[in-house]
Order: C-alpha cells, then sequence, then structure tokens
C-alpha cells in the first residue's frame, strides 16, 4: 500500500472507544489482525475479535460535494440490501456485497449519501442481527 493511497479508519472497539488511524497494510475480512499508525506515529496491531467495526472514511471533498449535489461521485456498490444492528444497539442500513462464515465479518457500504464513511468492515461477533432488506 503506497502512502498516498492508505486509508484513513475508525477503529471502534467492542468496549466503546475508538480511534483514528492509517492503515499501513490492506485489510481483508480474513485478516486476524489490522496493522495501523496512530496521529502520534506509533505503529498498533489491532485484533480484530477485539473490535467492533472499522469505519473507512470517505475524503471530507468527496463528502461535502455529494451532501451539495445529492449525488454520490462513485456508483453506488452493489449487494443487498441490509440492516445490521450491533450488540451495543447501533444500527446501519446499507448494502453488503457478500459475507462468508469463514470470514471476520463483512463489507457495508453505507446508504446514507452523507454518511461520513465510504465503507464499513463490521466484525460479525459485534453483532446482534443482521437482516437483508427487500
Amino acid at each position: 500500500m503506497e502512502d498516498n493511497e492508505r486509508s484513513i479508519v475508525v477503529l471502534r472497539y467492542r468496549d466503546g472507544h475508538a480511534l483514528r488511524c492509517t492503515l499501513l497494510e490492506e485489510f481483508e475480512p480474513s485478516d486476524r489482525v489490522i496493522v495501523a499508525e496512530t496521529a502520534d506515529g506509533e505503529t498498533i496491531k489491532v485484533d480484530v475479535d477485539a473490535l467492533k467495526a472499522v469505519f473507512f472514511l470517505k475524503d471530507p471533498l468527496r463528502r461535502e460535494y455529494e451532501i451539495q449535489t445529492g449525488q454520490p461521485t462513485v456508483p453506488p456498490a452493489g449487494g443487498a440490501p441490509s440492516r445490521v444492528e450491533f450488540n451495543d444497539g447501533e444500527v446501519i442500513h446499507g448494502r453488503m456485497a457478500s459475507y462468508r462464515v469463514d470470514d471476520n465479518g463483512f463489507f457495508l457500504y453505507p446508504a446514507a449519501l452523507d454518511s461520513n464513511n465510504e465503507r464499513i468492515f463490521v466484525v460479525a461477533r459485534a453483532l446482534r442481527t443482521l437482516s437483508i432488506e427487500g
């Protein structure tokens, strides 16, 4: 992963705290560990099981443009319209492209145009319910 391609993410832990950081390695749903760099330059390795979700943030200019125009800058993700409810009660609607039970979770693409998130990696162990809508 090159510097200009590094994803800015928010790691949301199952205990409720969050950490904004930059991924240092590509992340796949089958990965057990996330390698990232904190704002103060510290490299961390986080066990996926400690997380609720990984929020991949949109570029702020992209988000502002989408809000102003009411149109996405990239085509909406394919997949099934889904409703995710986490163990803590938070609910997010989006599109889920695929999910394999062998993986630690799946990517959800938020339905709300004004979302700060390009995509969300939902950790399966942090789910209360997953519903396919429509």
